[in-house]
């Protein structure tokens, strides 16, 4: 956004291991979690982005995403490989803006619910919780008004299962489950295996 040049701390892909995964394909890491590290920022505006969307924005995108980099300059993250959770926290809080400000509304879910995965690792449960709210609510106002590939569209309805599943909301999730089997039941996705695994034990649950 500021058109600065910078480094930033990127991991080789040999260290990252990824030993299971959970209920919502979060990966359980061996060594390094490769969470802390799935976002890049400059250190001078703060932009902050997946590495494979830092891309040079539109005269439009720059205005408004600036007004999110103005509430947020004076924040003081720790962007070496010694950041803290919190500091990754404030990353994807960030990235979640300016992505909402840039109308990318599925990149923005995709940071809520990789910060509950942070916090879940951290045993914040509160924090968790909070982080998938957001998560749920934009992925539904991205699968309403977003014109989303196919596997997006299959993403955002079992991120809404599954995340209506973790809140307590069981009704909700088997309603977006079933939804999720009505209208891509054929395809092969890990996310359709996946659903249908959770939408049994949440369905024998209720």
């Amino acid at each position: 956004m500021c058109k600065g040049e910078f480094e930033s701390v990127r991991l080789f892909s040999e260290a990252i291991r990824i030993r299971s995964r959970e209920s919502d394909l979060k990966p359980v890491y061996e060594g390094v979690n490769a969470l802390m590290f799935q976002l890049v920022s400059c250190p001078n505006c703060l932009y902050t982005s997946f590495e494979d969307d830092f891309e040079k924005l539109t005269a439009s995108e720059v205005e408004a995403v600036a007004k999110v980099s103005e509430r947020v300059k004076q924040v003081k993250i720790d962007l070496t490989e010694n950041k803290s959770v919190r500091d990754a926290a404030l990353q994807y809080n960030i990235a979640a803006g300016m992505y909402v400000a840039r109308r990318k509304l599925f990149r923005a879910a995709e940071c809520f619910l990789k910060l509950a995965w942070l916090y879940r690792d951290a045993d914040a449960s509160d924090e968790e919780r909070k982080a998938l709210e957001h998560a749920k609510e934009l992925f539904l106002k991205s699968y309403s008004e977003e014109d989303l590939t196919e596997e997006r569209q299959i993403a955002a309805l079992f991120y809404l299962g599954e995340t209506s599943k973790r809140l307590g909301e069981k009704k909700e999730a088997v309603r977006w489950f079933s939804e999720l089997f009505k209208r891509f039941g054929k395809s092969d996705s890990i996310y359709l295996k996946q659903a249908r695994q959770e939408w049994q034990e949440v369905s024998f649950a209720g």
